[in-house]
């Protein structure tokens, strides 16, 4: 029996039971590629990967000059998966309230050899009807020891499920070693504004 193009097409469509297979086959190939389009579009992560910048402000400390003192970072990030790895360095400080009983002004900007720079891990907890979790965990080599920060942030969605994966700014806490330090912390795409650095003492 000789078959040309017209009798094959003719012989796989009126198999009732191969057609049944074409059709399982597409089929989960939509389904597969709806699940893939709703989990990256719906239900997806902002892109961590990149340059971004961390704020925090000391509430608590076991230390008075920390008390309300601020600091800021540049950070550079990978995203892998849910995790993130990275590195920072330690480029403002503000101390000017913890050190009012001695100085006016106390305004630094860290270049060079003088950043203290750290390592960072991370990873993002999905959480379906509830805010995702991001967590980072700084390890920091300064000028005389090495400390441990650590950051938390809630990661808001639209209508309790949907994430927002165009944000680009975070708050959460923060907690690091030195000090006991203990306060409030804000992720960033966008640089934050700095004071003129300067340092003056009390006449």
């Amino acid at each position: 029996m000789n078959f040309d193009s017209k009798n094959i097409l003719l012989y796989l469509t009126e198999d009732f039971a191969f057609g049944d297979i074409w059709e399982a086959v597409l089929a989960a190939i939509i389904i597969a590629f709806l699940f893939f389009l709703i989990r990256e579009k719906l239900f997806g992560i902002p892109d961590f990967s990149g340059q971004w910048y961390l704020r925090s402000k000391t509430d608590e400390t076991a230390y008075n000059p920390y008390k309300n003192m601020e600091l800021q970072h540049n950070l550079f990030l990978r995203l892998e998966g849910s995790n993130i790895r990275g590195a920072s360095e330690k480029v403002y400080e503000d101390s000017s309230y913890g050190k009012r009983a001695t100085h006016s002004r106390h305004i630094l900007k860290y270049t060079g050899k003088h950043r203290a720079r750290a390592q960072i891990e991370g990873s993002i907890q999905k959480n379906i009807f509830g805010p995702d979790i991001l967590t980072i965990h700084a390890t920091e080599y300064g000028e005389k020891r090495q400390s441990t920060i650590y950051c938390r942030f809630e990661l808001k969605k639209f209508f309790f499920f949907i994430s927002n994966r165009k944000a680009i700014m975070f708050d959460g806490d923060f907690y690091s070693m030195v000090a006991d330090q203990r306060g409030s912390v804000c992720l960033s795409k966008v640089p934050f504004n700095q004071s003129i650095a300067g340092i003056k003492g009390k006449v």
